[in-house]
């Protein structure tokens, strides 16, 4: 016997099912593939089943000799190319391998939202990559306006430190220290071979005798302090080896305080390039 779904010899009565309403031998496979009988014309078969007309009480006459319906084709689904079983008409997908039969389906266009949430997320990465060159910059400028400091303060205090201003400043403190150290050693290396001290009578003092009155003054004193105020420096307008250097002195003597201006009148040997005192004055 053919089994009318496959077309194909029923070799064994166990692996077949008979149709209830035709008596129509199947494979068993097939019956439960087809969902039911496979003879085109038999009630048992699911695509006569779809298209049967309910006759409700009407006898057999009635419906032999009354108006004719037109019974249209059963709808046939479509064969999957990719695994060959037959899905429900109207299916864009296969139900079983989920094979689409429409592959160069256009794509729909975006909906509204879709558009301003595009826009949005454009504007928005705009403004932080704005906002990250904005700052990257202002970065930049400060580092540059950093470093143009440094090297500007940098000139500044190098040409500050060469200067003969703060050489001069250098002679005073170390004409300071020499005192309240009481280094007579250091005091006379500061002092011209031409020095002159002039008192306040206007009475010249020269190189020895000024040295031999400090030396006695560190014999007589324990402490002395040394106190120096408005230093003013003037070069001379003759010759850069000539500078003016007044200040305000205060000096005590263990308990002694003697107040007054000092001059001094400076000397830079060409030779040494060291300033000399070769003119003091008190006032």
């Amino acid at each position: 016997m053919v089994c009318p779904y496959c077309k194909n010899t029923i070799k064994e009565k166990s692996a077949a099912v008979a149709c209830p309403r035709c008596f129509t031998q199947h494979h068993r496979n097939c019956w439960e593939e087809h969902n039911g009988c496979a003879v085109p014309d038999c009630y048992g078969n699911p695509d006569v089943k779809a298209v049967a007309e309910n006759v409700g009480n009407k006898t057999i006459d009635e419906i032999l000799h009354g108006p004719k319906v037109t019974v249209s084709a059963p709808v046939k689904g479509t064969i999957c190319p990719e695994c060959g079983k037959e899905c429900g008409p109207g299916e864009s997908r296969c139900t079983f391998c989920g094979h689409d039969f429409n592959p160069e389906k256009k794509q729909e266009p975006p909906d509204d939202f879709e558009k301003e949430f595009r826009e949005r997320y454009r504007e928005k990465a705009g403004f932080k990559f704005r906002l990250r060159i904005a700052l990257f910059t202002s970065i930049g400028i400060v580092a540059v306006l950093i470093v143009s400091s440094i090297i500007f303060s940098y000139i500044k205090l190098n040409e500050y430190y060469s200067s003969e201003e703060y050489r001069i400043k250098l002679f005073v403190k170390e004409w300071k220290y020499s005192l309240e150290s009481e280094d007579i050693f250091k005091y006379r290396d500061l002092l011209d071979k031409d020095y002159q001290y002039i008192e306040k009578s206007g009475k010249p003092v020269n190189f020895d005798e000024r040295a031999k009155r400090i030396q006695k003054m560190f014999e007589i004193y324990k402490k002395i302090k040394v106190q120096t105020d408005d230093l003013i420096i003037s070069k001379d307008t003759s010759s850069a080896n000539y500078s003016n250097v007044t200040f305000n002195q205060t000096i005590t003597l263990d308990k002694k305080e003697e107040k007054g201006k000092k001059t001094f009148r400076l000397y830079r040997d060409s030779v040494s390039a060291k300033w000399k005192i070769f003119r003091e004055y008190f006032e």
